[in-house]
Order: C-alpha cells, then structure tokens, then sequence
C-alpha cells in the first residue's frame, strides 16, 4: 500500500478519537508536508534513511530552493505524526539548535502597562491585566466567562480554550474545546488586587469576560488590541504570550514555589515549567555569585 493512503486511512480512524485541534493539526501536516514528498512510497519502503533525508530538506539548513525551510518545532509535530503512522522504530536526528531566550517585558514596561489598563479600566483591558496576574494563555483567556469566577472563593476555574483550526475538508473553523491538556484544567485564586477589577465588571453568567456579552472575541482579534495597548504607550513589542513567560518569571522572583507555579500554569510537571517559563534575570544571576563571594570571603 503507499503511504499515501496508508494515511489517508490512519487519519480516518483517528478523528474520533483524537481532540479536534489536534487531529486538524496532523491533518495538515500529511497534507502540506508527508504525502507531497513522501506518500508515492509503498509503506514498507519507508525506512530511517529516507525519513531523515525527509526531514533534513525540509529544514532551513537543507533548502537549495531558496525557500525558507520549517522550524524545529514544526519538523518535530511531522516526526511525531510518522512515527504514531509506522511505529516506534522511527528514529530520526534533529541537527543541534541552541535553545531560544524567551521574552519577558522589564518590570519597568510592565507597570506602564499595567498604570494604563487600570486608568482606563473595561473588559479588554481587564483581561490583559488578568493574564498579567495569572498567566493564561490567550485562548483560555478568550474562552473564559464570568460563571468561570467564583466571586465566593475568588478563585478561577479553567476548562476551556478557543481555537480557530483549518483542514481542506472542513475549511476554517472556530472551536471551544477543552484545553490542550488534563492538567491545563485547574483552578486559580485570584488575589485581591484583580478582584476588585471583576467585582467592578461583573456581568452576566454567560457572557465573555473580556467583551462584556454574550459573543465572543477570537484570539487574532484580541492580540491586535493587545498589541494596539503596547503601540501607543510606545513599549517595546512583545508576543502576547510573554505576559505568560513574564508572569511565571515575577512569580519566581518573589520566592513562589515551583511545584505551586506549575500547577498554575497548568503544566504536568515541574521541569516544563523550568525549561520553558522560568528565565532568571541577570540581577538574580548575579546575586546568584555573589552570594557564593560572600560564603568563601566567611
């Protein structure tokens, strides 16, 4: 059988099974990367060499085209597709890439922000300033409504996302699912500095938080006010997904512990939250030695 069909088959099957952005996800991958170059082979053609070579051109390193080749990140989503396709057998070498540093705004930058959404309080701006003091990813943020507060505890309750997906069979579609995985479901206190906020806006059980209605504001849309926010106080651009790496950063910095700040984030384990969202700054690095110049001068 050719690959070609081989997972055409496989797609099939798994649609049930699989959260829907996910099986999206994979779907384009066959799509736009497997079956163009690799989907004439007979399934038991396809071995290491061949996959390797697969992959290797479509990095960066291995263009000749001119073209610019997909990112590790992108090369590693295919790799994980061929190998839940043709088995754990699969081995295949990414080249060595040096880690990416992540940003987070200065502290300076973020109380400029943070004095600016304050002074100008409502929904939008509200729901910068909440993930600012929670870390939510913006689809969580997008999906979130005021039934998701318990005004009572103040505590948060996370168990949605939304998403827009794309597939040649079903076109573009907005989802809100559950989110991307079982520990992403979780509950946050929320301190009284951003309750009051809340207290101030509350409005229907089912209306969105950050539109004050009963419809919603899709992710691309609320990233161009977000970045509209960070324009015109003249601050230097950042994703919105740093006030995430810059929340998880402040919570470090005042001595929160990691167990507790990976259960906030959402994470399955302490060690994603230290390789991904923790980037001590040099004022810490450098207390950091000199406290080991301390202990030697004593």
């Amino acid at each position: 059988m050719l690959y070609e069909q081989f997972l055409t088959d496989w797609l099939k099957s798994q649609k049930i099974y699989l959260k829907y952005s996910t099986y999206t996800n994979y779907c384009n991958i066959s799509h736009n990367q497997i079956i163009p170059n690799i989907g004439s082979y007979e399934v038991n053609q396809l071995n290491n060499d061949i996959l390797q070579e697969f992959i290797l051109n479509q990095l960066d390193h291995g263009r000749c085209d001119g073209k610019g080749g997909i990112s590790q990140k992108y090369a590693q989503d295919i790799i994980t597709v061929l190998k839940l396709t043709l088995g754990k057998s699969v081995e295949i070498q990414l080249p060595y890439q040096p880690p990416k540093e992540v940003e987070i705004f200065e502290k300076s930058d973020q109380v400029t922000l943070i004095n600016s959404l304050q002074s100008k309080i409502c929904n939008k701006n509200f729901g910068i300033l909440l993930a600012i003091h929670t870390g939510l990813r913006i689809g969580e943020l997008c999906a979130l409504k005021w039934s998701d507060i318990n005004f009572d505890t103040q505590l948060l309750h996370i168990n949605k996302t939304m998403i827009r997906t794309y597939t040649k069979e079903d076109g573009s579609k907005l989802n809100i699912t559950p989110p991307k995985t079982r520990s992403s479901i979780r509950t946050i206190p929320l301190n009284k500095w951003i309750m009051q906020y809340a207290v101030l806006l509350k409005g229907e059980n089912d209306e969105y938080i950050i539109t004050g209605k009963d419809k919603y504001i899709e992710p691309n849309k609320y990233r161009l006010y977000y970045n509209k926010q960070l324009k015109e106080l003249d601050l230097p651009h950042r994703k919105f997904h740093s006030l995430r790496h810059t929340f998880a950063t402040r919570c470090i910095e005042c001595g929160c512990d990691y167990k507790s700040l990976s259960e906030l984030l959402g994470h399955s384990n302490v060690s994603i939250t230290m390789n991904l969202y923790v980037h001590p700054q040099m004022e810490l690095k450098r207390k950091c030695v000199e406290l080991l110049a301390d202990y030697y001068e004593h």
